[in-house]
């Protein structure tokens, strides 16, 4: 006789709303409570960087861009080094003076696969070490079974499922360094590689993104199920080897971004152009259909921002008036100077 199947476990929503909520825990506040996360970021661009100053900050108990950490041991995965270049990067970041703590980071350069030992290392580790706040694994790839349905909705859900079981009931974060796919997407948790099983699996995601590879700006944007949302503005210090907070994105600021691009693109064909405030928002909105902003609006923002645009993009503009109208006037007869790599490069001569 076949077994009977189990009813449905129920609860009440009255029974839910008596039920007492336990606070979230945080590793790093606001920006990294307890779960499974996603760093993701194209290649090359500093996400080991971000990760390892992050953990040096766990282990150290300092601020990390600002906000207060949790102090634990970490866990760090570095499966795609070797301890030369482990011993040089960290030199960089964290003197060993600054690792005098009673907490620090312990670096693995090899591990087993999800499904073939990799559960019994962590939990082993967890055991010996149970004042473990953060686990990084750097990358994902290493420790995914390639022999597995992997990059399917049902494969990425079920490996991220598994990571979970790992850390489940634990006071610690684990962040998973991935890559992002070339796309032209406007939100950057949709350029994270992998299906939607990935993202939509994990308690939180942390975007980095560069305009231009050899740039030393970049921004993250970290997209939480159970936090705020954030938008950071990052620049990196060459010499500390450490992104460095500039300040959060507005709303605002996203829009200003996209009109630059906009007149970059609209002065590539020509070195002037002149209309009204309708008619430059039509040429504006032909090379990208998304662009919102109104006339009137359009008007204020270039004038509020004539001298920003004039030395960080090189666009001269100038309002005038004609017998009819109101007139625009756009031109890219400006040398940019980086005043930043000038002075870095006087340094380096005088040294």
């Amino acid at each position: 006789m076949p077994n009977p199947i189990p009813q449905l476990e129920t609860i009440s929503a009255a029974e839910l709303l008596s039920q007492p909520i336990e606070p979230l825990g945080f590793t790093i506040d606001a920006l990294l409570p307890h779960g499974l996360f996603i760093l993701a970021g194209s290649s090359k661009i500093g996400k080991s960087w971000l990760a390892l100053d992050m953990s040096k900050s766990v282990a150290c108990g300092d601020v990390f861009c600002n906000f207060s950490t949790s102090q634990g041991d970490v866990l760090y995965l570095a499966l795609e080094d070797n301890t030369k270049r482990l011993h040089e990067r960290l030199a960089k970041v964290s003197p060993y003076r600054d690792m005098d703590t009673q907490t620090d980071i312990h670096f693995v350069t090899k591990s087993h696969r999800l499904g073939y030992g990799f559960a019994e290392q962590i939990t082993t580790f967890l055991e010996t070490h149970p004042h473990t706040s953060l686990i990084v694994v750097d990358t994902l790839q290493y420790i995914r079974n390639s022999e597995a349905y992997t990059g399917t909705y049902a494969g990425d859900y079920h490996d991220m499922d598994a990571l979970r079981e790992i850390i489940a009931g634990r006071d610690l974060s684990m962040l998973l360094i991935t890559h992002n796919h070339k796309s032209e997407e406007s939100d950057p948790v949709n350029k994270v590689h992998g299906s939607a099983g990935l993202t939509g699996a994990v308690d939180g995601i942390f975007v980095l993104e560069k305009k231009k590879r050899n740039s030393d700006k970049a921004k993250l944007t970290i997209a939480n199920r159970d936090t705020e949302s954030h938008r950071f503005d990052l620049r990196f210090d060459r010499l500390s080897c450490r992104w460095l907070l500039v300040g959060e994105i507005s709303d605002d600021a996203d829009e200003e971004d996209q009109l630059y691009e906009l007149l970059d693109l609209l002065l590539e064909e020509a070195t002037v152009w002149k209309g009204t405030a309708t008619q430059l928002r039509t040429a504006l909105a032909l090379l990208d259909p998304m662009f919102s902003i109104s006339p009137i609006g359009l008007a204020k923002m270039l004038k509020a921002r004539q001298e920003f645009m004039r030395v960080q993009h090189g666009i001269d503009c100038r309002f005038t008036r004609s017998k009819s109208a109101r007139l625009i006037e756009l031109s890219r007869d400006i040398i940019i100077v980086d005043c930043e790599a000038i002075s870095n490069d006087s340094l380096r001569l005088a040294v």
